[in-house]
């Protein structure tokens, strides 16, 4: 008996002593700085829908996807590896600034680096540094580089190929494939580059060429890293005056474009052609008014990762995007609405296919939470349904949909009122001749 004890008291020492050796160096959850978090993996229910889309294609930054691919000598992301390299010498050679200046600053802000990543960074200090430094110099000459173009045509392995400049840059607005903006800015301002070229926060700006999507305002402030920036500059351009005391309310149905079109709704593009997409409005008299979206084989890389952003961390009554392309959803369901949308130059399909469009429209927004709408959109959806639901509006698309929505509908209808007026002219006639 007093043996047993024995043994289970060192049994209890023994998992005491391991519990205690692995608590070593652990700081409970709230000292990790969950204020600092902006650098996120995508949830896998997200990720799942296409993981393609939140993956580097050919060069990594940051920690996430580096083991991915490390120490595969065949892989491109090992030979954009020793490019990086290469530029880290080039924006030496430009700036003429000692490696250790740039070292020291790094170490100051390491602390707070780890603090922009959701997950926990195994690196040791020397290594996450160089990983850093590395990442950062090479984004920082790129950009260089890509705003001075002409002096670099022809002499710069990435600028000879249009393809490497796409996928890089497609790779640089990935959520998982972020460093937090100020270690960029810090590096570039450190470096001296005024005032021979912009901020950095401007030529940012430039190089992502977030204008595509209606984004002409540059933010003042620093974003928090280059995905945080692509959404904060169509925000930041969009005509929406959102007060926080405005409370914002759930929309679960909206009638597609077909059906609000057989309703007698008039689809209508923005008459300036750079107005952000954001900005849709409705008129009483039955106009839905929308500025123009541009749908290439980016856009939904593009799309799916500030959704993530915005999932991860923001509140769903400030996912403006999130809304925005919930609306989208709403009004396409099939090739059909796709179609109506592109007569009316609202979409610009670059995509080729109608019903590739709606599948990834009607794709974006899977496996997310369902938004709170701003009073904007929330007045926008409330009117769409409303006009649809008006008893006149209502049965006349029940009609056009029943007798006039397919060629074959339209002929047999036709043919059938043709019939009914002959038949109708023929008993006139007989009943004419009776007299």
């Amino acid at each position: 008996m007093e043996g047993q004890t024995s043994d289970s008291l060192n049994e209890q020492q023994c998992l005491e002593t391991k519990l205690t050796n692995m608590l070593q160096n652990v700081e409970p959850p709230e000292m990790y700085g969950f204020d600092m978090q902006c650098i996120y993996r995508v949830p896998p229910d997200i990720r799942e829908t296409n993981p393609k889309a939140y993956t580097p294609r050919i060069v990594s930054i940051g920690p996430f996807h580096k083991a991915c691919y490390a120490g595969n000598e065949d892989s491109i992301f090992e030979s954009m590896e020793e490019l990086k390299v290469n530029y880290l010498k080039a924006f030496l050679n430009r700036t003429q600034i000692p490696m250790g200046t740039f070292v020291v600053t790094l170490q100051a802000l390491e602390d707070k680096i780890r603090s922009c990543y959701a997950v926990r960074i195994k690196y040791n200090s020397d290594d996450f540094l160089k990983m850093i430094l590395i990442d950062a110099c090479f984004i920082i000459e790129l950009f260089l580089r890509l705003h001075k173009y002409e002096d670099w045509q022809g002499k710069d392995p990435v600028l000879l190929k249009d393809w490497m400049q796409m996928q890089i840059g497609e790779d640089l607005r990935l959520l998982e494939n972020q460093l937090p903006f100020f270690v960029l800015e810090q590096l570039y301002n450190l470096a001296g580059m005024n005032p021979e070229f912009p901020s950095f926060l401007q030529i940012s700006f430039n190089c992502l060429k977030v204008v595509e999507y209606g984004a002409t305002s540059c933010p003042t402030e620093s974003p928090k890293h280059f995905t945080d920036l692509m959404r904060t500059c169509i925000i930041l351009s969009s005509k929406f005056v959102l007060r926080e005391e405005e409370e914002c309310k759930g929309i679960k149905h909206v009638y597609n474009a077909s059906q609000l079109r057989e309703a007698g709704l008039k689809f209508k593009v923005s008459p300036n052609e750079n107005e952000c997409l954001l900005d849709m409005t409705y008129s009483d008299e039955g106009v839905l008014t929308m500025p123009i979206l541009n749908i290439a084989d980016d856009s939904e890389m593009f799309f799916r990762n500030i959704l993530a952003f915005e999932h991860c961390h923001l509140s769903d009554d400030t996912c403006i995007i999130t809304q925005y392309l919930k609306i989208l959803d709403f009004l396409i369901d099939t090739e059909k609405d796709v179609k109506e949308l592109i007569d009316k130059k609202i979409i610009v399909n670059w995509m080729g296919d109608p019903n590739a469009l709606a599948a990834m429209v009607n794709s974006l927004s899977s496996n997310l939470a369902m938004p709170r709408f701003n009073p904007v959109y929330f007045s926008i959806c409330n009117s769409l349904n409303d006009f649809y639901e008006s008893p006149c509006n209502k049965y006349k698309a029940i009609f056009i949909h029943e007798y006039f929505n397919t060629p074959w509908k339209i002929a047999s209808t036709v043919a059938a009122i043709v019939l009914l007026l002959l038949t109708l002219i023929q008993t006139i006639c007989s009943i004419i001749s009776l007299f």
